[in-house]
């Protein structure tokens, strides 16, 4: 890791070369040219240690990046210590085609990830560094562009930094609410991340006669998800809050865990949970992973937010990981 910072602090890549174009621009560094989406507002010093200041290129918040040649990025995310009084490392991002600025407290260092490097995380280039600015009141996004709340972000963000984000969700509103397809997709992401092992292609035959979805089959296959009849998966349906539960509970006992039924929330609208899910629902607000709404209720048949789902996949992984198996 020393050997890839001392890389990354060249100050040849901290005096990147700006190269504007008519409602767009471009970045260099040494070895990699990158794209910006909107012009650049300027530069202005940071200070990455006590003894060293740099400089960043400021950009307009929801400034989309990305490196020339579609390689894919190697982001390093970088917060102000306001005790030590310079920027440290926060968090590291790899593997992403596209880096979207969405706020403008962390300072970005984005690279080009080398594809015949010998070791992981290994930059082809020095990279560039750019901070978001805003212009006016913009729209939170994800650190790869999708549309959030506000109170969201910063979770979806490390969900997505924690590989929880299946190709499904990219580019969508994760505002909306997530769809049976969309969530069996994201329950095999979250099984393969807490197991390490890769969940094998479905060979077997098609049951449902309205999806070939690869990631469907491979939760049907798993146990995650079943159709809403014989022959049909619903594809398109919306899912609830208690079917979200629910199949996170299948993810669980795959993994080895067990559900205890004694385990009890006092939910206001108890009553309204369906029988078949009130174990999986009172099992995952018990250990954290689901929560209630601030009146008391859970909403059992409320459509599940999409980027609720992804925040409820980070705290399962942080809360019941493989170590925590019981």
């Amino acid at each position: 890791m020393k050997k890839i910072f001392s890389i990354l602090l060249s100050a040849a890549l901290l005096s990147g070369l700006l190269a504007t174009g008519v409602s767009a621009a471009t970045l260099q560094s040494n070895q990699a040219v990158y794209q910006l989406s909107q012009d650049p507002l300027g530069t202005e010093p940071f200070s990455y240690s006590a003894t060293e200041t740099h400089s960043v290129t400021l950009v307009p918040v929801g400034t989309a990046i990305q490196s020339e040649g579609d390689g894919l990025l190697l982001v390093e995310v970088f917060l102000y210590q306001q005790a030590e009084k310079h920027w440290s490392l926060d968090s590291m991002l790899s593997g992403q085609s596209q880096l979207t600025i969405r706020d403008g407290d962390h300072i970005y260092h984005i690279s080009t990830m080398d594809p015949s490097g010998t070791e992981p995380n290994t930059a082809l280039d020095r990279g560039i560094w750019v901070k978001g600015q805003s212009t006016g009141e913009v729209q939170p996004v994800t650190i790869t562009g999708e549309p959030v709340d506000d109170w969201a972000a910063n979770l979806v963000n490390e969900a997505i930094a924690k590989n929880l984000f299946p190709t499904h969700l990219k580019g969508q509103d994760l505002r909306d609410s997530i769809t049976r397809t969309q969530f069996a997709a994201l329950s095999v992401r979250l099984y393969e991340t807490m197991s390490g092992h890769t969940v094998p292609a479905f060979t077997g035959p098609n049951p449902f006669t309205d999806t070939t979805d690869p990631e469907v089959l491979k939760a049907y296959s798993m146990g995650f998800t079943s159709g809403v009849s014989n022959t049909t998966f619903g594809s398109g349906i919306q899912l609830n809050r208690e079917q979200a539960a629910t199949m996170l509970s299948a993810v669980y006992r795959k993994l080895g865990g067990t559900i205890s039924p004694k385990e009890t929330v006092s939910f206001s609208d108890r009553s309204s949970i369906s029988t078949w899910a009130r174990d999986s629902v009172h099992f995952a607000a018990s250990k954290g992973v689901i929560s209630g709404y601030e009146d008391g209720r859970f909403g059992p048949k409320d459509p599940a937010q999409r980027q609720a789902c992804l925040i409820m996949a980070l705290r399962m992984q942080q809360k019941l990981g493989i170590n925590t198996i019981i």
